[in-house]
């Protein structure tokens, strides 16, 4: 409870939301078999309804990013609850099963948007050195509601198969009710016209365009690994494992299968505190080893205890790759996060599709040892894939890598920096200027760009250059528009560096005066606060030295 209520009062209510999406989801369950027998359905029919879900979950993630970059993610949240809501309660009345599939197909349009747009607005507003704890108190309410859901669900189905979609579309309608009046108004990541709005967090960590690459790929393995682990197989192949081949009752199974969920929600926090303490690196590469011998264990096992052990493994494994992938996610996503989250939902999702289909199938043709090894091999990658990763907490993450500058204020707009200019605003922070340089041609050049504008190489560096310069062009303003001072000239200048590039910037120092401004003039660097940023600006180099 101290972990919780140390979040922003809106994290808080995202994990509520979580808790009751997740109950009412867990109620359903145990009712679709008995809707299916209601109206003669087989286990095939079951299945369709349960992989429509999926399927349209998958379909529309990238369209409800862009709902969430265009609308808030406020808007999106409750969009996709009421939705959803509306589907399940249509469905609870629906008079054949084929109806209630399309319906449910229909509901995993509004599931992904609520949990695109959900994901999003916790990594905005976790603070940069808590995003592991508040992504793992987001993940306990989900816990918490799943492990409800199905006991709720089994007491109302015995009533009435109908009941469980009820109370799930009530459910949810309690929850998009929530987020509408507990959630104050976001504005969008993106403005109209596709350009980033200005970051509301501004101490996101400054990555290379590599660093960034493997950082998605590991979260992206990771969770494609996780949905066709944990949202597939622990649901299919794993149930079949214990009660056909090692012959256990379907208490057992229950109880081995309860223990890993009892595991996960007890270690979630835990995960997430090693996460923001030691680093997001070690926290996944532990948690994917230990998922990597529970499955290992799996395809080896011939007695119940084996069994039971690698059910507790996969509780742990689970805690560690519910809550570290996507505190790497909120590490390099900057404005780019509702996107980011789309593709991580997308490799979740498909896993869940894609794993127990495949298992299923080698199972069937080869054998269960055979299904799970290719598990196996599968987190294997995962683990690589988090072992070549470079490690994405910044250390300084408690203070603003951007802090306020000590020299003279300037007005005008402030900047939105973006994952690729960070490095650039870090350096002015610290009085430096800083461009890139090509390792290839050993070229420096400006603006910031992920490969050489030359020899097109994407073997670039930051570098810290002397901040000498000399005047090529220049023009005043002289009645420059608001939030500029309309009475104070602003003189607009093209500078050469001495290290080659060219740049536009402002003079200071220097009256706007023609007679004042010497074209070939040399310059040096000097650094002016606006709001909360640092703005390099150049000087007569008599006036600065």
């Amino acid at each position: 409870m101290k972990r919780f209520r140390t979040l922003p009062p809106e994290l808080r209510v995202c994990t509520l939301i979580s808790f009751v999406v997740a109950l009412g989801f867990g109620v359903v369950a145990p009712a679709l078999p008995l809707l299916a027998d209601m109206f003669g359905a087989g286990n095939t029919a079951v299945g369709a309804a349960i992989s429509a879900f999926a399927v349209f979950r998958l379909a529309t993630a990238v369209v409800n990013s862009r709902f969430v970059q265009r609308f808030g993610e406020r808007r999106v949240i409750a969009w996709g609850l009421w939705l959803q809501g509306a589907t399940m309660v249509v469905a609870g009345l629906a008079p054949n099963f084929t109806l209630l599939i399309a319906l449910r197909a229909v509901g995993g349009m509004g599931s992904s948007a609520f949990t695109i747009a959900a994901m999003a607005l916790v990594l905005r507003l976790a603070p940069p050195d808590a995003r592991g704890n508040a992504v793992s108190v987001y993940q306990t309410g989900f816990m918490l509601g799943a492990i409800a859901g199905p006991g709720i669900g089994g007491v109302l189905a015995d009533v009435n198969a109908r009941l469980p979609f009820l109370f799930y579309g009530v459910a949810l309608f309690v929850a998009a009710g929530i987020s509408h009046f507990m959630l104050t108004p976001s504005r969008p990541a993106e403005q109209p016209d596709g350009r980033p709005a200005p970051a509301e967090n501004r101490s996101a960590p400054a990555l290379s365009r590599g660093v960034y690459l493997r950082a998605l790929v590991a979260i992206l393995v990771a969770s494609f690994g996780t949905g066709w682990l944990f949202y597939g197989m622990r649901n299919s192949v794993i149930p079949m494992l214990g009660t056909n081949e090692l012959g256990g009752s379907g208490t057992f199974v229950g109880l081995a299968m309860l223990s890993t969920a009892v595991t996960q929600l007890v270690f979630v926090p835990v995960f997430g505190q090693w996460a923001d303490a030691r680093g997001r690196r070690p926290a996944m590469i532990t948690a994917g080893l230990t998922g990597t011998v529970a499955v290992g264990l799996l395809a080896v096992t011939s007695s119940e205890a084996a069994f039971v052990a690698s059910m507790v493994l996969l509780g742990l494994a689970g805690a560690g790759l519910s809550t570290t992938p996507a505190s790497v996610l909120a590490d390099i996503s900057g404005h780019s996060r509702a996107r980011n989250v789309a593709w991580f939902s997308m490799a979740s999702d498909a896993g869940a599709i894609i794993g127990p289909l495949v298992a299923g199938a080698i199972a069937d043709v080869l054998s269960f040892e055979a299904a799970f090894l290719l598990t196996t091999l599968m987190l294997g990658v995962g683990v690589v894939g988090s072992l070549v990763m470079r490690e994405t907490l910044s250390r300084s993450s408690g203070t603003p890598l951007l802090p306020p500058a000590k020299g003279n204020a300037m007005p005008g707009p402030a900047p939105a920096p973006t994952p690729e200019t960070l490095p650039f605003w870090e350096g002015a922070a610290n009085k430096q200027l800083r461009i890139q340089r090509c390792v290839s041609c050993a070229r420096h050049y400006f603006y910031p760009r992920p490969f050489c504008p030359r020899c097109g190489s994407g073997d670039v560096e930051w570098t810290t250059v002397s901040g000498d310069a000399r005047l090529l062009s220049y023009v005043i303003n002289y009645r420059p528009l608001p939030p500029f001072d309309p009475g104070t000239p602003v003189i607009v200048a093209l500078v050469e560096l001495a290290e080659g590039p060219h740049m536009m910037t402002n003079i200071v120092g220097v009256e706007p005066d023609p007679e004042k401004l010497e074209l070939d003039m040399p310059l040096k660097v000097t650094f002016v606060e606006r709001e909360n940023f640092t703005l390099p600006v150049f000087a007569a180099a008599k006036a600065v030295a």
